[in-house]
């Protein structure tokens, strides 16, 4: 990456908003206040935000908790993901998913686990390049 990215995690409402245009490119089905809402709602729950700065712009995003369950034990799971389109295959995604694996590691998480749309075919690549690997399909029912 040609420069640098700065990572932090997001505490504030005003942070929060300030993350909802980038976020939109990932979510565009949530409005800016649904997104605070919904984030504000989520963090109560142990959801995290970190959030990448590149020349002192939002360039990267990724939503995650730490949790624990029978099947993985003790893990980060990523629920959102997003670099800004203008910025992508330029090292951000890869510098979040570092930071990512450092703080797993800082909390005594065994493993990182994340879905992703099946349409998002780029992602997958970005994904299989990073050391992530396929082990489940994962089911879902509208109800």
């Amino acid at each position: 990456m040609s420069q640098s990215i700065s990572l932090m995690l997001v505490d504030t409402e005003a942070q929060i908003a300030l993350c909802q245009p980038l976020m939109q490119q990932l979510r565009p089905h949530l409005t800016k206040g649904q997104f605070i809402e919904q984030v504000l709602l989520q963090q109560r729950q142990g959801y995290q935000l970190l959030k990448g700065e590149c020349a002192g712009k939002i360039c990267g995003l990724a939503g995650f908790w730490i949790g624990s369950k029978l099947a993985w034990g003790k893990h980060l799971y990523v629920d959102d993901l997003v670099t800004d389109e203008n910025m992508r295959s330029k090292g951000v995604g890869a510098e979040m998913l570092n930071w990512l694996e450092h703080y797993a590691k800082s909390m005594g998480c065994a493993q990182i686990h994340l879905d992703s749309g099946v349409q998002r075919f780029l992602a997958h690549k970005f994904y299989l390049q990073a050391g992530f690997i396929i082990a489940s399909h994962h089911f879902t029912k509208v109800l």
